[in-house]
């Protein structure tokens, strides 16, 4: 006969196995609810004023399919620093595979902050400013252009710990801009300007960083023109799939600007400038797949000079894929043309994209949409500025 000590006891076993496989269902089931379900880490700017003091708040959030918000980090930056950069602060944050990574006040200090935690997991101070920031998904690395610099920071996780480790690299010296890691985690491309007679004037450059070299696909120039009054700039850069293929959104000096779609094969080191049919690109320009990018073409309201002929819809913003073997166009259909389409984000199933051009215009209020079976869903409205958005899962 047992004992009523020996009876409590295994009563007590019996339940505490019970809730212990109960938490581990609940665990469980919590995990593939939430990947499953679509996340959007966005970059959200109010501009204020405090005593006479003009600056910019910036808050970092999550969005939850279900509706639920995480703010992540808020950031305040002063107008007198981040002047120049109203148009680009999209540069000084970045999405990557387990953190987003920012600028402190200064520009100075890099600072990453889990998705999961919410919570901050490394800062550093770097040597002088901070002009750009990019990440690397596959990978879970961050590219850093400062001032005179170029960095690698690379991110290992330690299951015992549970805690990230960082490691951060110098790669080149000089004026780098748009600095993208390939998605093999091989190359960066980004735009570099060392011209001595301009200093905006901006090429395309390539770093093997296993061979610590460094190649220029994309001159500065064009043609014998002089370099003082015509000269290349960049506004964004991305990378085929395959890391073969490196496309741009670039210009020359205009006001209002005239953008075109360029590529570079770093393989045969061949270079296409698409000006003519890729016209009136509104940046970024992101890869769809290893032959195709997409990108925004066209322009509301923008009737000022060219020649629109070889241009679909010139004065309606669509998402268009290049194929950069044949040079072809192919329009994305699905997207009613009471929309304007903008900055085209590919996600895991589905196209997103925005109803306002993020990197030029700072009028307050958008919506990002969702692109799926050519039907199209808004997802949320963000009521501030929207500098930076990417989807997110972890």
């Amino acid at each position: 006969m047992c004992s009523k000590k020996s009876v409590k006891f295994n009563i007590f076993v019996y339940v505490s196995i019970c809730l212990i496989i109960i938490g581990m269902i609940f665990f469980v089931i919590n995990a593939l609810i939430r990947n499953a379900s679509e996340q959007i880490g966005y970059i959200e700017r109010f501009e204020k004023t405090e005593n006479g003091d003009f600056f910019a708040l910036f808050y970092g959030k999550i969005w939850h399919s279900s509706g639920k918000e995480d703010l992540i980090f808020k950031v305040k930056m002063s107008r007198n620093k981040i002047k120049g950069l109203d148009y680009f602060s999209v540069r000084l944050f970045a999405w990557g595979k387990n953190q987003v990574a920012y600028c402190g006040e200064d520009l100075k200090e890099l600072i990453l902050v889990d998705y999961t935690t919410k919570k901050e997991v490394y800062r550093n101070r770097m040597p002088e400013m901070i002009k750009y920031i990019s990440a690397n998904k596959q990978t879970g690395e961050f590219v850093i252009a400062t001032e005179k610099r170029l960095y690698l920071l690379k991110s290992e996780y330690v299951p015992k710990n549970k805690i990230y480790t960082f490691s951060l690299k110098q790669i080149a010296r000089g004026s780098f801009c748009w600095p993208v890691l390939s998605p093999n985690g091989k190359y960066i491309a980004c735009g570099e300007m060392d011209n001595k007679e301009n200093d905006a004037a901006t090429s395309l450059v390539v770093i093997d960083l296993n061979k610590n070299s460094k190649k220029k696909l994309l001159s500065e120039r064009f043609g014998d023109m002089p370099i003082n009054n015509v000269y290349r700039i960049i506004y964004s850069i991305a990378w085929s799939k395959d890391s073969r293929y490196v496309a741009i959104s670039t210009s020359t000096p205009a006001d209002p600007s005239y953008i075109w779609v360029s590529v570079a094969d770093i393989s045969t080191g061949k270079t296409m400038e698409f000006t003519k049919n890729t016209g009136l690109c509104s940046p970024p320009v992101n890869s769809f797949s290893e032959d195709k990018f997409i990108f925004s073409q066209g322009s509301p309201g923008y009737k000022e000079f060219g020649d629109y002929s070889t241009i679909k819809e010139p004065f309606r913003a669509k998402l268009v894929l290049l194929n950069i073997k044949s040079g072809s166009l192919e329009y994305i259909s699905g997207i009613p043309k009471n929309i304007n389409a903008y900055w085209p984000v590919i996600g895991l199933d589905g196209i997103y994209f925005t109803d306002k051009g993020g990197y030029f215009l700072s009028e307050e209020g958008c919506s990002i949409y969702k692109l799926k079976d050519k039907k199209v869903v808004q997802l949320l409205k963000v009521k501030g500025n929207l500098v930076s958005y990417d989807t997110v899962k972890y």
